[in-house]
């Protein structure tokens, strides 16, 4: 058996984990899927890649055990980080970006000496000129992440010429996520259905995304959940996006120096308050000499920092620096 087909064997038969890998569309399963198809298999050889689950049941006392931490500290698959004896028994942790990592290592006391940070990374997207008909607006990740207060602004928003398309479902992690969540959110699908001047796109397929992405100017994301890093962000700025956010979790470093910030705020009258008043700003400033110039160097220096041509490299080195 090929060494990464043994790794995804095992991820896909692992029952512990919350959503099933083989139907899942989300980001940790889609870097993983990325790095399968970048990083030659026998780079893998006595590898034990473990994707965002601390259950010691994955341990292979036989190989070396990686733990590759995507989640933020307070999901409930990496509470076994806890236990020192399960610290232990990792060898190393690679985690997607300083800020993911540096809480990691305050809560649970993970020895540095055996972390390594990986950003995530995506394929080169091409540039495509947007149309100056009207300024389209995009939000495309997963409901619970600050679309209620992005409705809430766009209501308010006051700019002519403006459309908000929304790709966000529950879908996206497979059935059986889809089936325990779809009810929760089906007020603010909606909701999104019925409001003017938006496009609701429910779940859009990776490819049929990037080509949205290349067609909008805006990613309005007034993000309520501590980003690890964010791949729809990266994807925006590659895309020629401006990105609208907030300093919330990895949202930062991920997206500096070429992201306009919010400053978070619990209370989410107040975020909204600030948010509308950015994104009214970003709007109107989008075609400005300034903003151009910006967005091309964005363009191009996002598609080099976070290409899988470059990060690629970085795993070979790591895989093959713990393998001999």
């Amino acid at each position: 058996m090929k060494e990464k087909e043994r790794i995804l064997k095992k991820i896909e038969n692992d029952a512990t984990r919350p959503v099933l890998f083989s139907e899942s569309k989300g980001g940790s399963e889609s870097q993983l899927r990325l790095l399968f198809k970048f990083v030659p298999d026998e780079y893998f050889k006595n590898i034990n890649l473990i994707l965002n689950n601390t259950d010691e049941s994955l341990i292979d006392n036989k190989k070396i055990n990686i733990l590759w931490v995507h989640h933020y500290i307070n999901q409930k698959e990496v509470r076994n980080l806890k236990n020192q004896n399960y610290l232990n028994k990792i060898d190393y942790f690679v985690f997607n970006s300083n800020w993911n990592f540096k809480q990691h290592q305050y809560k649970f006391k993970i020895p540095s000496n055996k972390s390594v940070v990986i950003r995530n990374a995506i394929e080169e997207i091409t540039s495509v000129e947007k149309s100056k008909d009207k300024i389209n607006l995009i939000y495309h990740t997963t409901p619970w992440r600050g679309l209620n207060v992005l409705i809430s602004a766009f209501k308010k928003l006051d700019v002519k010429d403006v459309e908000l398309h929304i790709c966000s479902s529950t879908i996206i992690y497979g059935k059986k996520f889809h089936s325990n969540f779809e009810e929760k959110f089906k007020e603010i699908f909606d909701e999104c259905k019925k409001l003017k001047n938006t496009k609701y796109h429910g779940f859009v397929e990776h490819s049929s995304l990037i080509e949205l992405l290349q067609r909008m100017h805006i990613f309005s994301y007034p993000s309520i959940w501590p980003e690890t890093s964010c791949i729809a962000a990266i994807e925006a700025m590659a895309a020629g996006c401006e990105v609208v956010t907030t300093n919330l979790g990895a949202l930062d470093e991920t997206c500096s120096p070429f992201g306009k910030f919010v400053d978070f705020d619990n209370d989410l009258n107040i975020l909204e308050k600030k948010f509308l008043k950015t994104l009214q700003e970003s709007i109107e400033n989008y075609w400005s000499d300034d903003n151009q110039n910006k967005l091309k160097v964005q363009k191009e220096t996002i598609n080099k920092s976070y290409s899988w041509n470059l990060r690629k490299n970085e795993w070979m080195d790591f895989l093959k620096k713990i393998n001999y």
